[in-house]
């Protein structure tokens, strides 16, 4: 019996060193966490941060809520809003909405507004630090209809 139990303990590890290896090196993780982004088609409070949208009709108000991985030393943010091309051969975009946001003292950890798109297609947003304006601090994806 003793066996059986060595066996199936050693099946087990197996399995798992073979799930979180290949983990570890295909993972697209750095050294610092990223933020997040959250989108609604109302305005995002504690009730409702958690069932956010992803897809928006044309001409409605698209709210956001950017949350930052630590407290932004920073006095600005940058917003960015562009459109996503899928017919160029290494995909396309273009910025259609840039805006400068100052941070209030309490808002260290976050930054919530909202945007309205007027045309269709599949947009991302991203969030600069104006220390840095060439990695994001988030990104993320929605669609308008």
């Amino acid at each position: 019996m003793t066996m059986k139990v060595f066996s199936k303990i050693k099946q087990i590890l197996s399995i798992l060193l073979l799930l979180i290896v290949p983990a570890c090196f295909l993972c697209s993780c750095d050294e610092e966490h990223r933020g997040i982004i959250l989108f609604n088609n109302v305005p995002i409070n504690q009730n409702n941060a958690l069932h956010g949208k992803k897809v928006f009709a044309e001409g409605t108000k698209i709210y956001y809520l950017f949350i930052a991985p630590q407290k932004m030393s920073n006095d600005y943010i940058r917003i960015q809003v562009f459109k996503l091309y899928d017919k160029f051969s290494n995909g396309g975009e273009d910025v259609v909405r840039t805006k400068d946001y100052r941070l209030m003292k309490d808002e260290r950890y976050y930054h919530t507004d909202y945007f309205v798109l007027h045309q269709k297609g599949r947009y991302g947003m991203q969030v600069f630090s104006h220390s840095d304006f060439t990695r994001p601090i988030a990104v993320s994806e929605f669609f308008v209809e």
